[in-house]
């Protein structure tokens, strides 16, 4: 076997060691996982769509008239327009996703974990 493959397969080893560890988790919980990574990245998404989609407006606005500058803040405008419609789209099939399928109700999800309750004496 070549050097090059053995580092290759090595690394990957190591990489996918926690996933060897966490392997007494269940679906739920590694669905419930990645469904908290996928609000993240589409919120951080939608935020960036509507900077862009701000961002042309400005532009828009200031352009004072030039056609070339006008042209330019139409397309960031649309631009972000499609990248908002995408974004909620992709949201909402990830919602219909975990309600219909895994039968998760998104409504009662809690954002922050909490520990273990205490009992007041």
């Amino acid at each position: 076997m070549n050097t090059s493959f053995m580092r290759t397969l090595i690394a990957t080893s190591l990489a996918l060691a926690p996933l060897a560890a966490s392997a007494q988790r269940s679906i739920e919980d590694i669905f419930g996982d990645l469904s908290g990574f996928l609000n993240i990245i589409i919120t951080f998404l939608i935020l960036l769509a509507t900077v862009l989609f701000l961002w042309g407006i400005v532009k828009y606005i200031t352009a004072g008239g030039d056609e070339e500058k006008t042209a330019e803040a139409r397309n960031m405008i649309t631009w972000g327009i499609i990248f908002l419609a995408i974004m909620v789209a992709v949201w909402g099939f990830v919602n219909v996703f975990l309600e219909f399928i895994l039968e998760q109700n998104t409504d009662t999800i809690d954002p922050v974990p909490r520990g273990p309750q205490q009992a007041n004496f």
